[in-house]
Protein backbone atom coordinates (compact mmCIF):
# COMPACT_ATOMS: atom_id res chain seq x y z
CA UNK A 1 0.00 0.00 0.00
CA UNK A 2 1.59 3.49 -0.54
CA UNK A 3 1.37 6.13 1.96
CA UNK A 4 -1.10 8.41 0.10
CA UNK A 5 -3.59 5.30 0.07
CA UNK A 6 -3.20 4.60 3.48
CA UNK A 7 -3.88 8.40 4.80
CA UNK A 8 -7.25 8.28 2.21
CA UNK A 9 -8.70 5.76 4.29
CA UNK A 10 -10.66 6.31 7.75
CA UNK A 11 -10.31 3.51 10.38
CA UNK A 12 -13.35 1.41 9.26
CA UNK A 13 -12.00 1.39 5.73
CA UNK A 14 -8.61 -0.04 6.75
CA UNK A 15 -10.33 -2.91 8.45
CA UNK A 16 -12.57 -3.85 5.64
CA UNK A 17 -8.95 -4.04 3.51
CA UNK A 18 -7.88 -6.23 6.25
CA UNK A 19 -10.83 -8.32 6.49
CA UNK A 20 -10.23 -9.09 2.21
CA UNK A 21 -7.02 -9.18 2.97
CA UNK A 22 -6.26 -6.75 0.51
CA UNK A 23 -3.55 -5.29 3.41
CA UNK A 24 -2.33 -6.65 5.94
CA UNK A 25 -1.54 -5.31 9.54
CA UNK A 26 2.63 -5.16 8.70
CA UNK A 27 1.99 -3.36 5.70
CA UNK A 28 -0.03 -0.56 7.89
CA UNK A 29 2.72 -0.28 10.71
CA UNK A 30 5.16 0.08 6.96
CA UNK A 31 2.86 3.21 6.45
CA UNK A 32 3.30 4.25 9.93
CA UNK A 33 6.17 4.61 9.79
CA UNK A 34 7.12 6.27 6.65
CA UNK A 35 4.25 8.68 8.26
CA UNK A 36 5.86 9.56 10.81
CA UNK A 37 9.43 9.90 9.21
CA UNK A 38 7.67 11.84 6.56
CA UNK A 39 5.81 14.64 9.14
CA UNK A 40 6.67 14.51 12.42
CA UNK A 41 10.13 15.92 12.23
CA UNK A 42 8.00 19.56 11.21
CA UNK A 43 4.99 18.82 13.75
CA UNK A 44 7.12 16.96 17.10
CA UNK A 45 3.59 14.91 17.39
CA UNK A 46 5.12 11.56 18.35
CA UNK A 47 7.21 11.17 20.95
CA UNK A 48 8.28 7.62 19.88
CA UNK A 49 7.36 4.23 18.30
CA UNK A 50 7.50 0.86 19.71
CA UNK A 51 9.88 -1.41 17.42
CA UNK A 52 8.56 -4.78 19.13
CA UNK A 53 4.86 -3.57 18.44
CA UNK A 54 5.50 -3.05 14.89
CA UNK A 55 7.87 -5.58 15.02
CA UNK A 56 4.43 -8.17 16.18
CA UNK A 57 2.81 -7.05 13.65
CA UNK A 58 0.95 -10.26 11.81
CA UNK A 59 0.97 -10.75 8.12
CA UNK A 60 -2.91 -11.48 8.12
CA UNK A 61 -5.62 -9.52 9.98
CA UNK A 62 -6.45 -10.39 13.49
CA UNK A 63 -9.44 -10.61 15.47
CA UNK A 64 -11.85 -7.87 16.09
CA UNK A 65 -13.64 -5.80 14.18
CA UNK A 66 -10.24 -3.42 13.45
CA UNK A 67 -8.53 -6.27 12.14
CA UNK A 68 -5.16 -5.28 13.71
CA UNK A 69 -4.85 -1.38 13.33
CA UNK A 70 -2.20 0.37 14.89
CA UNK A 71 -2.88 3.12 16.45
CA UNK A 72 -1.33 5.53 19.22
CA UNK A 73 -2.11 6.49 22.48
CA UNK A 74 -0.96 9.46 24.78
CA UNK A 75 1.67 9.96 26.97
CA UNK A 76 -0.35 8.86 29.96
CA UNK A 77 -0.50 5.36 31.76
CA UNK A 78 -2.60 3.67 29.73
CA UNK A 79 -0.99 0.23 28.56
CA UNK A 80 0.96 -2.06 30.80
CA UNK A 81 4.65 -1.35 30.39
CA UNK A 82 5.01 1.15 28.41
CA UNK A 83 6.31 4.68 28.84
CA UNK A 84 4.02 7.23 30.71
CA UNK A 85 5.90 10.36 31.49
CA UNK A 86 3.05 13.01 31.14
CA UNK A 87 5.27 15.17 29.16
CA UNK A 88 6.86 16.18 32.51
CA UNK A 89 10.66 16.54 33.60
CA UNK A 90 8.85 15.13 36.78
CA UNK A 91 8.05 11.47 35.36
CA UNK A 92 10.82 10.94 32.84
CA UNK A 93 11.51 7.33 32.90
CA UNK A 94 7.92 6.30 34.76
CA UNK A 95 5.96 3.04 33.62
CA UNK A 96 2.60 2.18 33.41
CA UNK A 97 2.08 -0.39 35.72
CA UNK A 98 -1.14 -1.69 34.68
CA UNK A 99 -3.65 -1.66 31.39
CA UNK A 100 -6.38 -0.03 31.18
CA UNK A 101 -9.95 -1.78 31.35
CA UNK A 102 -10.71 0.56 28.68
CA UNK A 103 -7.80 -0.05 26.44
CA UNK A 104 -7.61 -3.51 26.76
CA UNK A 105 -11.52 -3.91 24.84
CA UNK A 106 -9.86 -1.56 22.17
CA UNK A 107 -7.15 -3.92 21.77
CA UNK A 108 -9.28 -7.13 21.94
CA UNK A 109 -11.32 -5.29 19.01
CA UNK A 110 -7.79 -5.30 16.80
CA UNK A 111 -6.01 -1.74 17.97
CA UNK A 112 -2.12 -2.22 18.01
CA UNK A 113 -0.20 0.24 20.16
CA UNK A 114 2.39 1.02 18.14
CA UNK A 115 4.11 4.13 19.67
CA UNK A 116 2.84 7.24 22.22
CA UNK A 117 1.80 11.06 21.35
CA UNK A 118 3.20 14.67 22.84
CA UNK A 119 0.72 15.86 25.51
CA UNK A 120 0.68 19.25 27.96
CA UNK A 121 2.29 18.73 31.21
CA UNK A 122 0.08 16.26 33.44
CA UNK A 123 -2.55 17.59 31.05
CA UNK A 124 -2.77 20.95 32.56
CA UNK A 125 -1.60 23.62 30.47
CA UNK A 126 -3.75 24.99 27.60
CA UNK A 127 -1.18 24.47 25.24
CA UNK A 128 0.72 21.06 23.95
CA UNK A 129 4.59 22.48 24.42
CA UNK A 130 5.86 20.54 27.00
CA UNK A 131 8.89 21.32 28.94
CA UNK A 132 10.29 17.60 28.30
CA UNK A 133 9.39 17.33 24.53
CA UNK A 134 8.89 21.34 23.38
CA UNK A 135 6.25 22.49 21.12
CA UNK A 136 3.46 20.28 18.87
CA UNK A 137 2.59 22.03 15.97
CA UNK A 138 -0.50 22.35 13.93
CA UNK A 139 -0.60 20.34 10.58
CA UNK A 140 -2.86 23.17 8.96
CA UNK A 141 -0.08 25.60 9.85
CA UNK A 142 3.23 24.64 11.68
CA UNK A 143 3.45 28.34 13.34
CA UNK A 144 0.18 28.05 15.34
CA UNK A 145 -0.62 25.23 18.42
CA UNK A 146 -2.70 22.23 18.70
CA UNK A 147 -4.32 22.93 22.28
CA UNK A 148 -4.29 20.91 24.79
CA UNK A 149 -3.68 18.76 26.50
CA UNK A 150 -4.36 15.62 23.94
CA UNK A 151 -2.32 17.83 21.22
CA UNK A 152 -0.05 14.91 19.64
CA UNK A 153 -3.11 12.37 19.09
CA UNK A 154 -4.76 15.58 17.19
CA UNK A 155 -1.81 16.59 14.50
CA UNK A 156 -0.96 12.60 14.43
CA UNK A 157 -4.17 11.95 13.50
CA UNK A 158 -4.90 15.46 11.07
CA UNK A 159 -1.35 14.70 9.59
CA UNK A 160 -2.58 11.35 8.20
CA UNK A 161 -0.10 8.89 10.69
CA UNK A 162 -3.20 6.85 11.81
CA UNK A 163 -6.42 7.12 11.09
CA UNK A 164 -7.56 7.66 15.30
CA UNK A 165 -5.54 7.57 18.17
CA UNK A 166 -6.15 7.87 21.89
CA UNK A 167 -6.64 10.82 23.81
CA UNK A 168 -8.31 12.20 27.55
CA UNK A 169 -10.42 14.87 28.17
CA UNK A 170 -10.89 17.28 31.77
CA UNK A 171 -11.56 20.21 30.72
CA UNK A 172 -11.38 20.05 26.90
CA UNK A 173 -8.64 18.25 25.98
CA UNK A 174 -9.91 15.71 23.07
CA UNK A 175 -12.67 18.64 21.77
CA UNK A 176 -9.81 21.43 21.44
CA UNK A 177 -7.39 19.92 19.59
CA UNK A 178 -10.02 17.70 17.84
CA UNK A 179 -11.55 21.43 16.89
CA UNK A 180 -7.97 22.97 16.04
CA UNK A 181 -6.71 20.36 13.74
CA UNK A 182 -10.17 19.72 12.12
CA UNK A 183 -11.31 16.33 13.26
CA UNK A 184 -13.96 14.42 15.03
CA UNK A 185 -13.34 14.77 19.48
CA UNK A 186 -16.32 13.03 21.58
CA UNK A 187 -16.27 13.15 25.31
CA UNK A 188 -18.12 10.47 26.53
CA UNK A 189 -20.68 10.79 29.10
CA UNK A 190 -19.40 10.48 32.84
CA UNK A 191 -18.89 6.55 33.59
CA UNK A 192 -19.20 5.67 29.91
CA UNK A 193 -15.54 4.82 30.00
CA UNK A 194 -14.57 3.31 33.02
CA UNK A 195 -11.97 4.35 34.44
CA UNK A 196 -10.57 1.33 36.24
CA UNK A 197 -8.12 0.21 37.43
CA UNK A 198 -7.68 3.27 39.30
CA UNK A 199 -10.50 5.88 39.55
CA UNK A 200 -13.96 5.02 38.39
CA UNK A 201 -13.68 8.40 36.45
CA UNK A 202 -10.05 10.46 37.09
CA UNK A 203 -9.98 13.73 38.27
CA UNK A 204 -12.76 13.23 40.88
CA UNK A 205 -15.04 12.36 38.09
CA UNK A 206 -13.66 15.06 35.51
CA UNK A 207 -12.06 13.15 33.26
CA UNK A 208 -12.46 10.36 30.91
CA UNK A 209 -10.63 8.82 28.02
CA UNK A 210 -11.41 8.24 24.19
CA UNK A 211 -10.11 8.68 21.05
CA UNK A 212 -9.77 11.10 18.11
CA UNK A 213 -11.11 10.39 14.48
CA UNK A 214 -11.76 11.16 11.65
CA UNK A 215 -15.40 9.87 10.74
CA UNK A 216 -18.40 9.36 12.61
CA UNK A 217 -18.45 5.96 12.29
CA UNK A 218 -14.85 5.26 13.30
CA UNK A 219 -16.59 7.13 16.27
CA UNK A 220 -18.99 4.88 16.86
CA UNK A 221 -17.56 1.47 16.14
CA UNK A 222 -14.76 2.40 19.43
CA UNK A 223 -16.87 3.79 21.38
CA UNK A 224 -19.23 0.24 20.69
CA UNK A 225 -16.05 -1.72 21.98
CA UNK A 226 -14.88 0.29 24.85
CA UNK A 227 -17.67 1.81 26.92
CA UNK A 228 -19.37 -0.02 29.72
CA UNK A 229 -18.27 -0.73 33.53
CA UNK A 230 -15.71 -2.59 35.40
CA UNK A 231 -16.79 -4.77 38.40
CA UNK A 232 -16.30 -2.94 41.07
CA UNK A 233 -16.80 0.67 39.69
CA UNK A 234 -18.64 3.04 42.10
CA UNK A 235 -21.65 3.55 39.93
CA UNK A 236 -23.11 2.38 36.19
CA UNK A 237 -24.44 4.66 34.05
CA UNK A 238 -27.52 2.97 32.09
CA UNK A 239 -25.84 1.21 29.07
CA UNK A 240 -27.15 2.09 25.07
CA UNK A 241 -30.37 0.88 24.12
CA UNK A 242 -28.77 -1.15 20.83
CA UNK A 243 -25.24 -0.41 19.44
CA UNK A 244 -23.80 2.85 18.23
CA UNK A 245 -23.14 2.52 14.80
CA UNK A 246 -26.81 1.68 14.55
CA UNK A 247 -27.49 4.71 16.92
CA UNK A 248 -25.54 6.96 14.14
CA UNK A 249 -27.65 5.76 11.27
CA UNK A 250 -31.15 6.70 12.61
CA UNK A 251 -31.91 10.24 11.25
CA UNK A 252 -33.09 12.92 13.90
CA UNK A 253 -35.69 14.79 12.91
CA UNK A 254 -37.21 17.98 14.28
CA UNK A 255 -34.72 18.10 17.18
CA UNK A 256 -34.89 21.46 19.40
CA UNK A 257 -31.28 22.87 19.22
CA UNK A 258 -30.17 25.77 21.74
CA UNK A 259 -27.63 28.08 19.99
CA UNK A 260 -25.16 29.49 22.72
CA UNK A 261 -22.90 32.50 21.44
CA UNK A 262 -22.34 33.84 24.87
CA UNK A 263 -19.49 33.82 26.31
CA UNK A 264 -19.50 32.27 29.50
CA UNK A 265 -16.33 33.49 30.63
CA UNK A 266 -16.23 36.90 28.96
CA UNK A 267 -13.29 35.87 26.98
CA UNK A 268 -13.74 36.69 23.09
CA UNK A 269 -15.12 34.67 20.42
CA UNK A 270 -13.04 35.46 17.37
CA UNK A 271 -15.08 36.99 14.78
CA UNK A 272 -14.69 33.98 12.54
CA UNK A 273 -15.63 31.68 14.95
CA UNK A 274 -18.60 33.24 15.76
CA UNK A 275 -19.64 33.27 11.99
CA UNK A 276 -18.62 29.53 11.81
CA UNK A 277 -21.26 28.97 14.55
CA UNK A 278 -23.68 30.70 13.01
CA UNK A 279 -23.55 28.75 10.00
CA UNK A 280 -23.39 25.74 11.19
CA UNK A 281 -26.41 26.04 13.10
CA UNK A 282 -27.90 27.25 9.76
CA UNK A 283 -26.63 24.17 8.19
CA UNK A 284 -28.52 22.15 10.96
CA UNK A 285 -31.47 23.87 10.74
CA UNK A 286 -31.68 23.40 7.13
CA UNK A 287 -32.06 19.44 7.91
CA UNK A 288 -35.61 20.20 9.66
CA UNK A 289 -34.25 21.19 13.17
CA UNK A 290 -35.31 24.03 15.09
CA UNK A 291 -32.84 26.40 16.44
CA UNK A 292 -33.32 28.78 19.05
CA UNK A 293 -30.50 31.51 20.52
CA UNK A 294 -30.31 30.93 24.30
CA UNK A 295 -27.87 29.84 27.43
CA UNK A 296 -27.94 27.95 30.04
CA UNK A 297 -27.94 29.87 33.03
CA UNK A 298 -25.29 29.39 35.84
CA UNK A 299 -22.64 31.29 37.95
CA UNK A 300 -20.07 31.14 36.07
CA UNK A 301 -17.26 32.54 38.30
CA UNK A 302 -18.68 30.38 41.16
CA UNK A 303 -17.93 27.43 38.61
CA UNK A 304 -14.41 28.70 37.59
CA UNK A 305 -13.40 29.27 41.17
CA UNK A 306 -14.49 25.47 41.81
CA UNK A 307 -12.52 24.20 38.97
CA UNK A 308 -9.37 25.85 40.41
CA UNK A 309 -10.29 24.71 43.98
CA UNK A 310 -10.43 20.77 42.50
CA UNK A 311 -7.88 20.83 39.95
CA UNK A 312 -5.36 22.59 42.65
CA UNK A 313 -6.20 19.76 44.77
CA UNK A 314 -5.63 16.73 42.63
CA UNK A 315 -2.43 18.34 41.88
CA UNK A 316 -1.38 18.69 45.70
CA UNK A 317 -2.61 14.98 45.98
CA UNK A 318 -0.63 12.92 43.22
CA UNK A 319 2.28 15.22 42.36
CA UNK A 320 4.89 14.20 45.90
CA UNK A 321 3.99 10.56 45.25
CA UNK A 322 5.75 10.70 41.29
CA UNK A 323 8.31 13.00 42.75
CA UNK A 324 9.26 10.37 45.35
CA UNK A 325 8.59 7.40 42.85
CA UNK A 326 11.09 9.21 40.30
CA UNK A 327 13.23 10.12 43.48
CA UNK A 328 12.92 13.95 41.94
CA UNK A 329 12.51 17.37 43.71
CA UNK A 330 9.13 18.74 42.33
CA UNK A 331 10.61 22.40 42.46
CA UNK A 332 13.36 21.31 40.02
CA UNK A 333 11.03 18.97 38.08
CA UNK A 334 7.78 20.57 37.17
CA UNK A 335 7.01 23.04 34.86
CA UNK A 336 6.12 26.48 36.02
CA UNK A 337 2.08 25.88 35.15
CA UNK A 338 1.99 22.82 36.73
CA UNK A 339 4.41 23.67 39.59
CA UNK A 340 2.12 26.73 40.07
CA UNK A 341 -1.18 24.47 40.38
CA UNK A 342 0.35 22.32 42.71
CA UNK A 343 1.51 25.05 45.34
CA UNK A 344 -2.51 26.23 44.97
CA UNK A 345 -3.42 22.87 46.27
CA UNK A 346 -1.29 23.12 48.98
CA UNK A 347 -3.56 25.59 50.75
CA UNK A 348 -6.36 23.97 49.93
CA UNK A 349 -8.65 22.16 52.93
CA UNK A 350 -10.81 19.56 52.71
CA UNK A 351 -13.92 22.24 53.36
CA UNK A 352 -12.90 23.62 50.56
CA UNK A 353 -13.13 20.96 48.20
CA UNK A 354 -16.23 19.92 49.19
CA UNK A 355 -17.53 23.13 48.98
CA UNK A 356 -16.28 23.19 45.01
CA UNK A 357 -17.72 19.89 44.63
CA UNK A 358 -21.23 21.51 45.90
CA UNK A 359 -21.04 23.83 42.83
CA UNK A 360 -20.23 21.57 40.31
CA UNK A 361 -23.45 19.49 42.00
CA UNK A 362 -25.99 22.79 41.73
CA UNK A 363 -24.01 23.91 38.17
CA UNK A 364 -24.89 19.94 36.88
CA UNK A 365 -28.49 20.60 38.05
CA UNK A 366 -28.72 24.13 36.93
CA UNK A 367 -27.45 22.73 33.36
CA UNK A 368 -29.99 19.95 33.15
CA UNK A 369 -33.12 21.80 33.79
CA UNK A 370 -31.88 23.51 30.79
CA UNK A 371 -31.47 20.36 28.88
CA UNK A 372 -34.76 19.34 29.82
CA UNK A 373 -36.40 22.01 27.05
CA UNK A 374 -33.60 21.06 24.11
CA UNK A 375 -32.33 18.01 22.73
CA UNK A 376 -29.16 19.49 21.89
CA UNK A 377 -26.76 22.46 22.96
CA UNK A 378 -24.41 23.90 19.93
CA UNK A 379 -21.20 26.28 20.88
CA UNK A 380 -17.88 26.69 19.52
CA UNK A 381 -15.65 24.41 20.89
CA UNK A 382 -12.99 27.26 21.16
CA UNK A 383 -13.46 30.95 21.39
CA UNK A 384 -10.02 31.38 20.22
CA UNK A 385 -8.48 29.98 16.76
CA UNK A 386 -5.30 27.92 16.58
CA UNK A 387 -3.08 30.40 18.22
CA UNK A 388 1.10 31.16 17.39
CA UNK A 389 2.89 28.80 19.22
CA UNK A 390 4.44 30.16 22.43
CA UNK A 391 1.44 32.56 22.54
CA UNK A 392 0.20 31.14 26.02
CA UNK A 393 4.05 29.64 27.05
CA UNK A 394 3.13 27.42 30.34
CA UNK A 395 6.77 27.33 31.82
CA UNK A 396 6.99 31.66 31.83
CA UNK A 397 8.66 33.03 34.79
CA UNK A 398 5.90 34.17 37.22
CA UNK A 399 2.79 32.60 36.06
CA UNK A 400 0.62 31.51 39.04
CA UNK A 401 -2.83 29.04 39.48
CA UNK A 402 -4.91 32.19 38.50
CA UNK A 403 -2.93 32.82 35.27
CA UNK A 404 -3.14 28.74 34.69
CA UNK A 405 -6.94 29.25 34.23
CA UNK A 406 -6.41 32.57 32.03
CA UNK A 407 -4.17 31.01 29.43
CA UNK A 408 -6.88 27.81 29.95
CA UNK A 409 -10.24 30.22 29.26
CA UNK A 410 -10.06 31.21 25.77
CA UNK A 411 -10.71 27.06 24.84
CA UNK A 412 -12.25 25.88 28.07
CA UNK A 413 -14.84 28.80 28.12
CA UNK A 414 -17.23 25.94 26.27
CA UNK A 415 -15.86 22.79 27.41
CA UNK A 416 -14.89 22.30 30.62
CA UNK A 417 -18.46 23.01 31.83
CA UNK A 418 -19.88 19.44 30.45
CA UNK A 419 -16.68 17.74 32.21
CA UNK A 420 -18.53 19.08 35.47
CA UNK A 421 -22.16 18.36 34.52
CA UNK A 422 -20.99 14.74 33.12
CA UNK A 423 -22.71 15.30 29.85
CA UNK A 424 -21.34 13.91 26.41
CA UNK A 425 -20.19 16.72 23.99
CA UNK A 426 -17.96 16.25 20.47
CA UNK A 427 -16.54 19.12 18.78
CA UNK A 428 -16.88 18.66 15.06
CA UNK A 429 -14.88 20.25 11.90
CA UNK A 430 -17.56 22.42 10.26
CA UNK A 431 -15.74 25.90 10.34
CA UNK A 432 -12.80 27.11 8.45
CA UNK A 433 -11.04 30.72 9.59
CA UNK A 434 -10.24 33.32 6.65
CA UNK A 435 -6.34 32.38 6.56
CA UNK A 436 -7.93 28.36 6.39
CA UNK A 437 -7.54 27.06 9.96
CA UNK A 438 -10.00 24.64 11.71
CA UNK A 439 -12.85 25.75 13.85
CA UNK A 440 -14.56 23.41 16.18
CA UNK A 441 -18.48 23.33 16.63
CA UNK A 442 -19.31 21.41 19.93
CA UNK A 443 -22.86 19.62 20.24
CA UNK A 444 -23.47 18.66 23.89
CA UNK A 445 -26.38 15.92 24.75
CA UNK A 446 -28.55 15.18 27.74
CA UNK A 447 -26.59 13.04 30.18
CA UNK A 448 -26.05 9.74 28.45
CA UNK A 449 -27.25 10.63 24.78
CA UNK A 450 -23.86 9.38 23.16
CA UNK A 451 -26.76 7.85 20.62
CA UNK A 452 -28.31 10.98 19.86
CA UNK A 453 -25.07 13.20 19.36
CA UNK A 454 -23.42 10.18 16.96
CA UNK A 455 -26.68 10.48 14.77
CA UNK A 456 -26.79 13.80 14.34
CA UNK A 457 -23.31 13.88 13.92
CA UNK A 458 -23.42 11.87 10.77
CA UNK A 459 -26.69 13.57 9.80
CA UNK A 460 -24.49 16.31 9.12
CA UNK A 461 -21.42 14.76 7.82
CA UNK A 462 -23.69 13.25 5.06
CA UNK A 463 -23.37 16.85 3.79
CA UNK A 464 -19.65 17.23 3.53
CA UNK A 465 -18.19 14.07 3.12
CA UNK A 466 -18.25 13.84 -0.53
CA UNK A 467 -15.73 16.27 -0.94
CA UNK A 468 -12.47 16.18 -0.74
CA UNK A 469 -10.26 15.66 2.39
CA UNK A 470 -11.91 14.93 6.38
CA UNK A 471 -15.39 16.83 6.57
CA UNK A 472 -14.67 18.68 3.11
CA UNK A 473 -11.91 20.55 4.46
CA UNK A 474 -9.45 19.07 2.05
CA UNK A 475 -5.80 18.14 3.28
CA UNK A 476 -3.56 20.26 5.49
CA UNK A 477 -0.30 21.52 4.40
CA UNK A 478 1.70 19.06 6.58
CA UNK A 479 0.17 15.97 5.87
CA UNK A 480 2.07 12.29 4.77
CA UNK A 481 -0.34 11.69 2.24
CA UNK A 482 2.30 14.48 0.11
CA UNK A 483 4.87 12.52 0.08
Amino acid sequence: MRLDEYTAHDGTSLARLLAKREVTPGELGHCLKEAVAAVNPTLNAVIELYPDALEGLSETAAAGPFGGIPTLTKDFPIEAGRPAEFGSRLAQGFRAAQDAVYWTRLRKGGLVNVGRTTSSEFGVPATTESPLYGATRNPWNPERGVAGSSGGAAAAVAAGIVPFAQGSDGGGSIRNPAAFCGLIGLKPSRGRVTGSPNANAPLLGLATAFMLTRSVRDTAALLDLCHGPDAGDGYEIAPPVGIYLDAMQRTPKGLRIALCLRSWSGVQIDPDVAAATRSAAERVASLGHHIDEVSPDFDYPAFLHAQKVIWAADAAANMPAMAQRMNRKLEEALGASVYALYRRGLGVSGAQLIEALAVYDRTTRQVGRFMTGYDLLLTPTSAILPEPIGTFDPNRAGIDADGVFNDLAPKETFTALFNATGQPAISLPLGRSRDGLPIGIQLVARFGREDLLLAAARQIEEEVESAPGIWGQGRPAIHAGNF
